[in-house]
C-alpha cells in the first residue's frame, strides 16, 4: 500500500515539475484537476479501515522487539500521514491541489505583470483553506503551530522564536558594524554578459562536480529555483533561473539547489517507494542546501578548486580573477529586496518577515488587500529598504501559492548546516587544504555516511544529534557568521 502511495506522489510530482518547467499556459486548469485527483486517491488509501487494522497490530507490545528503527520509523511515518489523512476530508485535500494549480498560474502571471490582484483572491483563498486545515489538525497555542508541524514535526512557534533571537541578534548587529566600518567589497566580477545557455552548461559542471549524478538526474529552467524528488533516491531534479547580467543568481542556486539533491540521492536504495525514504524534513533539507552553497560554495578553499569550471565557460570575464577575489564577491554584505540573492548577514531578516507576515495571516483576520503594505513595512523596518514595486516585494517567492508553515524552516536549516559543518569540520585536520585540491567527494561520503542514507529513519532532533554530537543550538551559526564576516570585512573581533 506504501508503494502505491509512492508511485502516485511520484506521479503528482512529475505533474508538478512539468508545471513548473515545460507546461503550456492554457493547460493549467486541466492540471489542477489531474493534481486533485492524485490528491484524492492519496488520501483514499492513507484513510483505508485496513491499514488502521495493520497498524493497531503492529502497536501491540509483542510486535515491538523485532522492529529495527527503518521499520519503527515506517510505521511512525504511516501513523503521521494517516492521522494526517483522517482528519482532512477527501474534498478538502483535492480543493486544495486545484487552488494550488490556479493559484500558481495567478502567482507568475502577477508578478511578471507586478499585479498583486490577480493573485490577491487566489491567496485569500489558501489563507481560508491554511485555517480549516490548522483547524482540523489541531494545536495546543496557535493555528500556526499546525501548519508548522507539516514541515518540521514537532516544531512550535515557541521553539522558531527562541531559536530565531540569537540569529536576529547577530544579524542586526554584524551589519551595523559592517556598515559602520566603512570597508566595502568590489563584487564587479559577478555582473557583465553571461548567456543563459553558458549559465546552464556551468551549473550542470558544478553539480557534477559535488557529486551529483546525472544518471538520476536532470537540470532545467523554472521562474523559481527547486528541487523536485519522486520518492526515490533514482531520480531527482534541479531548477536554477539564470539572469544574463549576472552569474551568481543561478551558479548559487545550482550549490543550493545541488545541496537538497544530493540529500535526495544519498538515501540508502533499500527505503524507495516508503514513507522513510528522503529528507526527514524542510529544516533538515534545508541544512544541506545552505551548508554546500554557503559554509562549502562561498568559501576560498572551495574555489581554489573550481574556478577554473568558471574560466572554462566564461574565460574572457575571469582571466584575471582569482578565488580569493571571486569568493570575498561571493560574500559582499548589501541589503537587498530578494530573498534568494540576500547574503549571509541578513538572508534570515528576510525569512523574519515572512514567518511573521504567515502568523498574521493564519492566526490574525488581517486583509489581504493590506499585505502588500505590510510587507513593505517590514523591510524598511528590518533591512531599511523599500520595495518599489510587488514584483520585487511581497509577489518575489511561490510558496504562498500553495500554503504557509515552510518559510520558518529556511533559517533552521541555517543552524542545522552550521552546527553539521563545523562536526565534519573537526573530523578532517585539512579540510580547507581538501577542498583546495578540487576534492569535496569526502565531503558528500562523510556526509552520505551520517545522515543522508537514513532518510526519515530519525526525527530531526535526534539527527542533527547523532551528526553532532549534540541537540540543535543556534551558537555554532552565530559563531560560524561572526567570524566569517569579521574576516571577510577586517572588522576588529568583540
Amino acid at each position: 500500500m506504501t508503494g502505491e502511495v509512492a508511485d502516485l506522489r511520484a506521479a503528482l510530482s512529475l505533474l508538478s515539475w512539468d508545471q513548473n518547467t515545460a507546461m503550456p499556459e492554457g493547460a493549467a486548469r486541466v492540471r489542477g484537476e489531474q493534481l486533485a485527483t492524485l490528491q484524492g486517491l492519496i488520501h483514499e488509501r492513507w484513510t483505508t479501515q485496513r491499514l488502521g487494522e495493520l497498524l493497531s497490530e503492529l502497536a501491540t507490545p509483542t510486535q515491538q522487539a523485532p522492529f529495527t528503527d527503518a521499520d519503527r520509523a515506517l510505521v511512525r511515518e504511516v501513523n503521521r500521514e494517516r492521522a494526517y489523512a483522517t482528519r482532512l476530508p477527501r474534498g478538502l485535500v483535492e480543493e486544495m491541489a486545484r487552488v494550488e494549480a490556479s493559484s500558481f498560474e495567478a502567482w507568475r502571471k502577477a508578478r511578471e505583470t507586478n499585479d498583486f490582484a490577480l493573485f490577491a483572491p487566489w491567496l485569500a483563498r489558501t489563507i481560508t483553506l491554511q485555517r480549516e486545515v490548522a483547524d482540523r489538525l489541531g494545536f495546543k497555542a496557535t493555528r500556526y503551530d499546525a501548519l508548522l508541524d507539516l514541515y518540521e514535526p514537532g516544531l512550535t512557534s515557541a521553539r522558531v522564536d527562541a531559536l530565531f533571537a540569537p540569529v536576529r541578534e547577530v544579524s542586526v548587529r554584524l551589519r551595523q558594524r559592517i556598515e559602520a566600518s566603512g570597508h566595502t567589497v568590489d563584487a564587479s566580477c559577478l555582473t557583465g554578459a553571461f548567456p543563459a545557455e553558458q549559465q546552464m552548461q556551468l551549473a550542470r559542471d558544478i553539480l557534477t562536480r559535488m557529486g551529483y549524478d546525472f544518471t538520476r538526474g536532470g537540470l532545467s529552467i523554472s521562474p523559481h529555483p527547486f528541487t523536485t524528488d519522486f520518492g526515490s533516491p533514482f531520480d531527482v531534479r534541479v531548477t536554477v533561473h539564470p539572469h544574463e547580467d549576472m552569474i551568481d543568481d543561478a551558479l548559487m542556486a545550482a550549490l543550493h539547489e545541488g545541496g537538497h539533491a544530493l540529500y535526495e540521492q544519498g538515501s540508502a536504495p533499500q527505503l524507495a517507494r516508503t514513507p522513510v525514504v528522503g529528507g526527514v524534513s524542510m529544516g533538515a533539507h534545508e541544512s544541506q542546501s545552505r551548508l554546500w552553497e554557503n559554509e562549502i560554495g562561498r568559501s576560498e578553499p572551495f574555489w581554489r578548486g573550481n574556478l577554473a569550471a568558471v574560466r572554462a565557460v566564461f574565460p574572457s570575464q575571469f582571466a584575471n580573477v582569482d578565488a580569493a577575489t571571486f569568493s570575498r564577491a561571493l560574500n559582499k554584505v548589501s541589503p537587498g529586496l530578494i530573498r534568494i540573492a540576500a547574503d549571509e548577514v541578513t538572508y534570515n531578516l528576510h525569512i523574519i518577515i515572512r514567518y511573521e507576515m504567515e502568523q498574521a495571516m493564519v492566526n490574525t483576520s488581517v486583509a489581504v488587500e493590506s499585505l502588500p503594505r505590510l510587507w513593505n513595512e517590514k523591510y524598511q523596518a528590518y533591512l531599511g529598504i523599500m520595495p518599489p514595486t510587488d514584483s520585487e516585494g511581497i509577489l518575489q517567492d511561490v510558496h504562498w501559492s500553495s500554503g504557509f508553515g515552510y518559510f520558518p524552516t529556511y533559517t533552521l536549516g541555517n543552524l542545522y548546516g552550521a552546527q553539521i559543518y563545523a562536526a565534519m569540520r573537526a573530523s578532517y585536520a585539512d579540510f580547507d587544504e581538501r577542498l583546495a585540491s578540487g576534492d569535496s567527494a569526502f565531503a558528500l561520503n562523510w556526509l552520505r555516511e551520517r545522515m543522508y542514507r537514513w532518510g526519515k529513519t530519525y526525527l530531526p532532533e535526534e539527527l542533527v544529534e547523532r551528526v553532532t554530537g549534540e541537540p540543535p543550538s543556534p551558537a555554532y551559526f552565530v559563531e560560524y557568521l561572526t567570524r566569517k564576516f569579521e574576516q571577510v570585512y577586517d572588522l576588529p573581533a568583540e
